[in-house]
């Protein structure tokens, strides 16, 4: 797990935000689509999944460019 968060870092806080969403589904199921129909329940669906993804981006990106200045440096000192 180590090596696969060292190549991909914030990919733990990619997969707990879709477990949320997919865990937030049955609730949308069975609250929004009886009161306002599957059109809504599908839309607030997609919108949940759009605003959760745009936030683990915000989250993920700093620390993409974290890993990726830190790997640049240590092979820039090793080069020398």
């Amino acid at each position: 797990m180590q090596a696969i968060k060292r190549l991909l870092p914030g990919i733990d806080t990619m997969g707990l935000i879709l477990t949320m969403w997919l865990c937030i589904l049955p609730l949308i199921a069975f609250v929004i689509a009886p009161l306002f129909g599957a059109r809504v329940a599908i839309s607030v669906a997609i919108g949940l999944l759009i605003l959760m993804l745009a936030f683990c981006w915000l989250s993920c990106v700093p620390k993409v460019v974290k890993a990726y200045r830190e790997k640049r440096l240590l092979s820039d000192d090793l080069s020398r």
